[in-house]
């Protein structure tokens, strides 16, 4: 069985990394003829920002950082589709039947395929945890510059919280500097109340795990008898919300952008934010729709047997079902009228029970 699991799973590899050349080609050059306008006003906006001046420079480096998204969401269906053109290649070839005759059972010959969806899956996870969170504030701050959003000043920012009782309120946020402006820092002060920090302005410190204040740092203490004091320039301030935290918050919706580890303590610090802990689940349910869409589809599509147009019809069927279930419980688990549990997990449990029926009742 060696030499017909490193075939199956050759030709597997073959029509996968075709999907993705020609997938990701294909992204690319609409994205591109959608965004040509864009180009050369965001250059200028870069110019002004100072991250970067060559268009060139600025249009690969989008793309570049682009990709990873790109293949995050694409990585499933295409590991669907490979699985079928897989199958159509045997089918067609009259390579699988005979297979079967001499005592091979479906579920045997069809585990080269569930291992392949499975390292998509282990890909899939390791894009979302160390390529997106690595590269997302250059995605996002250039995709503000070419969709003409304003990058220096974000003014609709909602109150930080670190979960030990702070709060922090700012007039706006500069993406680009890593700034925060017309910071008012209120901390518990036991029974009198809550100190008052005022700066003018706090920046983000290189490590990204605290703020420095370039301006002097009014402390007015709560109640009364206490006199006001000075933090001086160069300060370090610390509050229990870095920078990368707040970007989410505030730029990237805390969804995307991070890692399961991160979600965790912004879920920490935010527990009322619904969207934080449906994001939280998705992170782990999200990359095993490759594995569960495989599992579902291969035992359809080789009941079909050789009929021409059904693989792919069942395929497109089945990605196409799970996508539009997946954002549905996603939209109701964010509104909380399903639990941010149900919301990640039911459209995978959904066909993963699908899947495993197929497969056990599927012939030899």
């Amino acid at each position: 069985m060696r030499v017909l699991d490193r075939y199956v799973a050759l030709t597997f590899a073959k029509a996968f990394l075709g999907g993705i050349v020609v997938f990701t080609i294909a992204a690319i050059a609409l994205d591109f003829l959608t965004r040509v306008n864009e180009f050369g006003s965001g250059v200028s906006r870069a110019q002004e920002v100072g991250v970067g001046s060559s268009a060139l420079g600025l249009v690969l480096r989008f793309y570049l950082a682009f990709l990873p998204y790109l293949w995050k969401q694409m990585l499933p269906f295409i590991a669907v589709a490979a699985a079928t053109l897989t199958l159509s290649t045997l089918l067609r070839a009259n390579e699988i039947f005979p297979v079967l005759a001499v005592g091979v059972s479906v579920r045997r010959l069809l585990l080269p395929l569930f291992l392949c969806a499975l390292l998509i899956t282990a890909a899939q996870l390791a894009i979302q945890e160390l390529l997106i969170p690595s590269m997302s504030r250059d995605f996002v701050l250039l995709k503000r510059l070419f969709s003409g959003d304003r990058v220096s000043r974000i003014h609709e920012l909602p109150h930080l919280r670190d979960g030990q009782g702070t709060v922090v309120r700012a007039g706006s946020y500069d993406f680009a500097a890593r700034s925060l402006h017309d910071v008012y820092i209120l901390r518990p002060w036991g029974p009198e109340g809550f100190e008052t920090w005022m700066a003018k302005e706090l920046q983000g410190t290189p490590d990204g795990e605290a703020w420095i204040a370039p301006e002097p740092v009014l402390v007015q203490p709560a109640g009364t008898g206490h006199a006001r004091s000075t933090l001086p320039a160069g300060s370090r301030i610390e509050f229990g919300v870095v920078p990368e935290e707040v970007e989410a918050l505030v730029v990237k919706a805390g969804t995307e952008e991070l890692s399961f580890a991160q979600l965790t303590r912004l879920v920490g610090k935010f527990p009322d934010r619904r969207a934080l802990q449906v994001a939280r689940h998705r992170q782990i349910s999200a990359p095993f729709a490759s594995w569960v869409l495989v599992l579902v589809c291969v035992p359809a599509i080789l009941a079909t047997g050789r009929a021409r147009f059904a693989g792919p019809a069942i395929a497109f069927f089945c990605a196409a079902t799970f996508y539009f279930g997946d954002i549905f419980c996603t939209s109701l688990g964010d509104r909380g009228e399903l639990s941010p549990l149900l919301a990640a997990y039911l459209p995978l449990t959904f066909f993963l029970s699908l899947g495993l029926a197929g497969l056990a009742t599927a012939r030899s």
